[in-house]
């Protein structure tokens, strides 16, 4: 890992999923000399910046920016990209660039004016992301569903091989922003494979379907200490979910000290889950927020049946 003296001039913060490993393709194409960290959460992303105060220029892409991550931009050129709603004021301590319904990876190559090359790649990263967008449609149309799709498929496989890996995730950026295809990158390949030959994924579907419960209309996983989904997690009980007819899914990651929790919308009419995490977490947890269908939670464990029991008084009114 680099050392917080790292006297490079950009350093990019951003998530170690598809929309972040596409966001750190598409700037180290923009800066191959920049500086990429890859973190879980805004709050990571918070200390993370706390420590760097070498880099001239900072970007954060697809975190959403919240009191404790503006606190370590002021005085700073900082320049936040993201499409989860904004929850808290703007104000002069960063720039903020925000547009809701694409990947954080579609809004950043808008504003660093990216290559067509990197058209389907940018497409990959608003499928995964759940977002419909006509640059997808398009990708679609021209190279197909099937290749798209299983694109797709590889580089989300690739990552979940072994989730705490971000030199893999460098690397695997650096090849990607030449403008290639996840499978032509020798790397993510054999991820890719390591993961299929392990057959993680139904193994990982399986484990949700003997340990789900059904509260309602949510379906419930919580996982304690080392328990594991083989590194599918949430997409995992989203799938058992889905097909369950539920009409959210709900991971609690009992963790020490607090809970994480990962919330998904599996309708279109449901609650805005991204409001719904960030007026619980003001009352009565550390931190949360993100999309209406997509959101995540920092809570004190005594608060996680709590969480879940207001989740279903509001979607069932």
């Amino acid at each position: 890992m680099l050392n917080d003296k790292d006297l490079r001039r950009a350093h990019l913060i951003t998530r170690g999923n598809v929309d972040g490993l596409v966001c750190a393709a598409l700037f180290l194409r923009h800066d191959p000399l920049c500086r990429v960290s890859f973190v879980t959460s805004p709050s990571a992303a918070s200390s993370v910046l706390s420590k760097d105060s070498f880099s001239r220029e900072v970007y954060v892409a697809d975190l959403s920016p919240d009191e404790c991550l503006l606190s370590h931009c002021e005085g700073r050129n900082v320049t936040i990209v993201d499409h989860h709603p904004l929850r808290c004021p703007t104000d002069d301590r960063a720039m903020m660039i925000i547009d809701e319904g694409r990947s954080a990876a579609s809004v950043l190559a808008e504003y660093l004016g990216s290559e067509d090359a990197f058209a389907p790649l940018i497409a990959i990263a608003d499928s995964v992301e759940y977002m419909e967008t006509p640059l997808m449609e398009e990708m679609w149309d021209e190279h197909s569903s099937r290749r798209m799709v299983k694109e797709a498929k590889i580089l989300d496989f690739s990552w979940r091989a072994n989730i705490k890996d971000d030199v893999f995730r460098y690397r695997a950026a650096l090849r990607l922003s030449q403008g290639v295809w996840p499978s032509e990158v020798p790397i993510i390949w054999r991820r890719f494979l390591t993961v299929q030959n392990e057959r993680r994924w139904p193994r990982a579907v399986s484990l949700v379907k003997d340990r789900m419960r059904r509260i309602g209309d949510i379906g419930v996983l919580e996982l304690n200490g080392r328990d594991s989904l083989l590194g599918f997690g949430t997409r995992a009980l989203v799938h058992v979910a889905q097909r369950q007819d539920l009409g959210y899914a709900a991971l609690i990651h009992r963790r020490e000290g607090h809970s994480s929790i990962s919330l998904r919308g599996l309708r279109t009419d449901g609650l805005d889950l991204g409001a719904f995490t960030d007026d619980f977490t003001r009352r009565h947890g550390i931190s949360g927020g993100g999309h209406p269908n997509s959101a995540g939670a920092r809570i004190p464990l005594s608060s996680s049946y709590r969480l879940i029991k207001e989740l279903l008084a509001l979607s069932n009114p």
